[in-house]
């Protein structure tokens, strides 16, 4: 019996303990560093939500720096282009000059791009035997059209050319680039 009471007794002890140690803890974090602390975290937690109303509202407003939204060429001076709009490279070339330069090369590598894709769809036709005719009495003759060696020396020749104009492309790129010309200009 004295057991029991014993053992009642340690559970009734144990069972209030947590108890004490959460209003400890409580009293802890209710001192005032700990209250501001509450205090500022709901406030970092909340977000603002923005909605229509608001971004029309930023509309309406001028920013720094920049002119008010109704006369926006009221602080450039007359007859100067401000932003990229009047961006000159160091030779003073504007967007114009570079794609005159540019379109000129890219034509041509379009035009060298599908004569050979022609002759390669050609070449693929063409098999050893074609252009060899064989004769009434038996015998081989090499007939006139293209053969196939002929047209993979065409084809050779368009890829050589193909890589010039691309060398020249190359070049104006570099050249466009050293003179600090915006890159969307060759394009």
């Amino acid at each position: 019996m004295l057991c029991i009471c014993r053992l009642l007794v340690l559970l009734a002890v144990f069972s209030l303990l947590p108890g004490v140690f959460v209003v400890n803890v409580q009293a802890r974090d209710e001192t005032p560093a700990a209250a501001s602390q509450a205090e500022k975290s709901p406030k970092q937690r909340s977000k603002k939500v923005y909605t229509n109303e608001d971004l029309s509202d930023l509309k309406n407003k001028t920013r720094i720096n920049q002119s008010p939204p109704g006369n926006p060429s009221s602080s450039r001076p007359p007859g100067k282009a401000s932003g990229i709009d009047g961006y000159r490279d160091k030779q003073g070339h504007d967007r114009e000059y570079w794609q005159q330069k540019m379109r000129p090369l890219r034509k041509r590598l379009e035009a060298l791009d599908s004569q050979i894709a022609a002759q390669q769809t050609r070449y693929n036709q063409l098999n050893a035997t074609s252009g060899v005719k064989v004769t009434r009495s038996g015998k081989m003759r090499a007939s006139s059209s293209d053969t196939r060696v002929q047209v993979a020396k065409r084809i050779e020749d368009l890829n050589q050319k193909r890589a010039e104009v691309r060398k020249s492309i190359d070049e104006l790129e570099e050249e466009a680039r050293k003179s600090q010309a915006l890159p969307e200009w060759l394009r």
